[in-house]
């Protein structure tokens, strides 16, 4: 009886934590929530202003975003810094010239939900809500601080284009190359 109890908590809590937050944009706009609607993929880019790789990548994720834009795929930028304020989101976004819907997971749920631990790095959530693809948008990063001329391999391009036309993603998880989200108790230590 009480590994039934504990078995329900532990269902009730995984459902807690992996079921479709209530998404908002910066300035509190309702935004859809992943896997629901007529969206074919939704890509949440988890990324920090004061990550260099991230800000490096800001063109590519604009034209990603852009080139599957009418294939249905709905993309989001997730800010996962707590500290932030909108005003500092809204200002990096323009000098980035990031123009996709912008999350502050300051709560670290879609971090969480995701899986993700690093910026730079994608989650790309098929129709029903699960995650299909979780890693790095390319390889133009060998390693950290080792950029390649260009990028050879384009795993985010590769994920969606699987998704889109509901195929299995054949590489569904790859190492992302950038700065790592601080675990919410960082935060909370220094206050």
């Amino acid at each position: 009886m009480k590994t039934m109890r504990w078995t329900a908590l532990f269902l009730l809590a995984s459902t807690a934590i992996f079921a479709a937050p209530g998404l908002e944009d910066i300035d509190g706009n309702p935004l859809p929530a992943i896997g629901a609607g007529d969206d074919k993929a939704t890509a949440v880019f988890f990324v920090m202003s004061d990550c260099p790789i991230s800000n490096v990548f800001a063109p590519e994720i604009n034209r990603i975003c852009d080139d599957f834009d009418d294939q249905g795929v709905r993309c989001y930028l997730a800010y996962v810094d707590p500290e932030l304020d909108a005003e500092q989101i809204d200002a990096h976004r323009k000098d980035y010239g990031h123009h996709r819907p912008v999350i502050h997971d300051r709560e670290q749920k879609l971090v969480q939900r995701a899986g993700a631990t690093i910026t730079p790095e994608v989650a790309v959530f098929d129709p029903t809500g699960e995650v299909a693809y979780l890693g790095r948008i390319n390889n133009f990063y060998a390693k950290l601080g080792v950029p390649r001329r260009q990028a050879t391999v384009h795993d985010l391009r590769d994920a969606l284009t699987a998704v889109v036309a509901g195929r299995p993603v054949e590489t569904p998880r790859t190492q992302a190359v950038g700065c790592y989200i601080p675990d919410l108790s960082v935060y909370q230590d220094s206050q």
